[in-house]
């Protein structure tokens, strides 16, 4: 079953993503340049989740979601002609921060890194002669400073 979501996952992206390529979806708020991160679908397979990025600011990103999602019956026709599924799913898109997020870790522990003296490079901050101790210290500083990135 496993192998089945999977496949069906890659499916549902392919075909995203030759929709929004194709020009069939002609929202203008829906950015030309844009990545599909990960898809969730249930077990079921009636619900699905596409999670993208893009570029721009808040406004961009809140405008490409607005576009997709009121464009998701332009993908859900595509995808039940093309794919013959038993069931299409209800496509819902949701911009995905979570690289966002690892970026700002990143940033975060190597201004950290650079406090303690670490090198210039955030990769040795492991190799910067840190001990165990002192990154632990580090790691309890970016928890009490930053609640939000946890």
């Amino acid at each position: 079953m496993k192998y089945k979501i999977e496949r069906i996952k890659q499916m549902l992206k392919k075909e995203v993503m030759q929709t929004i390529a194709a020009g069939i979806v002609q929202d203008p708020r829906i950015p030309v340049v844009m990545t599909i991160t990960r898809i969730t679908v249930s077990k079921d397979i009636h619900y699905c989740h596409i999670y993208f990025t893009c570029y721009g600011d808040d406004g961009v990103r809140r405008r490409a979601v607005e576009g997709l999602n009121s464009s998701a019956g332009v993908f859900q026709r595509q995808i039940a002609r093309n794919l013959k599924l038993r069931f299409t799913p209800v496509i819902e898109f949701r911009y995905d921060s979570e690289e966002e997020k690892a970026l700002e870790v990143d940033k975060i522990l190597y201004q950290v890194a650079q406090e303690h003296g670490g090198d210039d490079k955030p990769d040795q901050a492991k190799t910067s002669g840190l001990t165990e101790e002192d990154f632990d210290c580090m790691v309890d500083e970016i928890v009490t400073n930053h609640p939000g990135l946890v």
